[in-house]
């Protein structure tokens, strides 16, 4: 899925209930981060591969979190493209600096449906595009569909990028329609 800068500048910052806080990651939430992280269907995450996944220090700048009572409830990371890496758009090997992803959007079960995710997702997304990223991709499960309908309503579109996309799209939107989570 794929956002251009354009349409990341319409999006809205998110205003949170009360008791949470939009931020930066720091180095005391590394254990309620992987706690959230695994609670969400990271399983293989602990705080060593926590530590290094944010070694980079863009990707520790421009992820988001959403802490509740001081413990991470939710997250989003920041990455680029580099150009030993293939691009989920064309296939072709991205352009250092100009394409940002979203990485591992994650809600703690306990705190879904607060617009938690909404809120990470853009605040990762901004950061991008005010790095210089022409656009901003992620990659997702077919199943994962509360996360798919959220990126949908940010504006981020299907990428049709291999000859089983159609079909796989048509089936996620008929199941979002299904569950009353259709959106244009």
């Amino acid at each position: 899925m794929a956002i251009c800068a354009v349409h990341v500048h319409g999006l809205a910052g998110v205003v949170l209930p009360d008791g949470y806080e939009l931020r930066c990651y720091r180095p005391s939430d590394t254990d309620s981060l992987t706690a959230t992280l695994r609670a969400s269907g990271f399983g293989d995450w602990d705080a060593a591969r926590v530590l290094a996944y944010l070694d980079d220090p863009d990707r520790r700048a421009g992820s988001a979190v959403v802490a509740f009572d001081g413990r991470v409830v939710a997250s989003t990371f920041a990455s680029r493209m580099s150009s030993d890496r293939v691009s989920p758009l064309t296939g072709k090997p991205g352009e250092p600096q100009r394409e940002g992803v979203l990485d591992y959007v994650a809600t703690h079960p306990d705190h879904r449906g607060r617009g938690l995710g909404r809120a990470t997702c853009t605040a990762v997304s901004h950061y991008l595009v005010e790095q210089g990223c022409e656009m901003v991709s992620l990659l997702t499960d077919d199943w994962r569909l509360p996360a798919i309908h959220l990126y949908l309503s940010l504006g981020y579109e299907p990428v049709m990028n291999r000859a089983d996309m159609p079909g796989r799209w048509a089936r996620v939107r008929t199941v979002l329609e299904r569950l009353g989570r259709a959106h244009a």
